[in-house]
């Protein structure tokens, strides 16, 4: 289920609902999502286990500074 796209494709076809979600890889894709499904949004990076990093944000502010932190984090990663 880590490919959302695929894991909600797959849901719709067997007729299986779920909340309103979405994908974002920037800030300004989390406020397009944020804006669609309305705060207060549950967000979380990509590929992470048992929640690490979830946090649940109230408004574009909090948004923000989440996708500032997780871009961080990812960015350290990768050295």
């Amino acid at each position: 289920a880590e490919d959302r796209k695929r894991f909600e494709a797959l849901l719709r076809k067997r007729g299986i609902t779920q909340p309103p979600n979405g994908l974002a890889t920037n800030y300004g894709e989390a406020k397009e999502v944020a804006a669609r499904v309305g705060y207060p949004v549950v967000v979380r990076p990509s590929y992470v286990l048992g929640g690490r990093a979830m946090e649940i944000v109230y408004d574009d502010a909090e948004l923000s500074r989440y996708m500032t932190m997780v871009q961080k984090l990812a960015e350290g990663r990768d050295h």
